[in-house]
């Protein structure tokens, strides 16, 4: 049977190009950085329930990618982890994430909506950045600080009336 998977490694499947879906098996605990970067065809994937974190740009450039179930465990996720995923159209981000990094999300032109978890203390630099179809979005009070741009060129920031200067 072979030695158990407990992590993907670092741009283990960087560009494969023609690979529609994946099943992670369980026993991973992380997914390295670029693991599935440039997986153009990549449609769907579930994560599974193991899985701690999630590395910088894993699914960056995914331009096919319509959903992603992330598990409750995940308490990482890396910087750029789904920038480009211009179909995603919806995303939970768990309970246990702490911080929403740098352009985690940025560029995924069909997200509509998303839920930060009352967890959550930061936003990074560009978290939502061009999210063209985000209209709604809930920020918990214990949010400290929000980075620059994470909410820019989104319908949502356009109706803002306070504090927009600041977003």
């Amino acid at each position: 049977e072979g030695c158990p998977v407990t992590a993907i490694g670092d741009a283990a499947f960087y560009e494969c190009k023609r690979l529609r879906s994946i099943e992670i098996p369980e026993g991973v605990t992380s997914i390295g950085d670029g693991a599935f970067c440039e997986c153009v065809s990549l449609r769907s994937i579930e994560i599974p329930e193991g899985v701690k974190s999630i590395g910088d740009g894993a699914f960056g450039g995914c331009l096919n990618l319509t959903s992603v179930e992330i598990p409750e465990g995940v308490t990482s996720i890396g910087d750029g982890a789904f920038y480009e995923c211009e179909s995603l159209r919806s995303i939970e981000i768990p309970e246990g994430v702490k911080s929403i990094g740098d352009s985690v999300f940025g560029h995924c032109e069909s997200l509509r909506s998303i839920e930060i978890p009352e967890g959550v203390t930061s936003i990074g630099d560009y978290a939502f950045w061009y999210c063209k179809s985000l209209t709604s979005i809930k920020i918990p009070e214990g949010v400290m600080s929000i980075g620059h741009g994470a909410f820019t060129n989104t319908p949502w920031i356009n109706e803002q009336t306070e504090g927009k200067d600041y977003l």
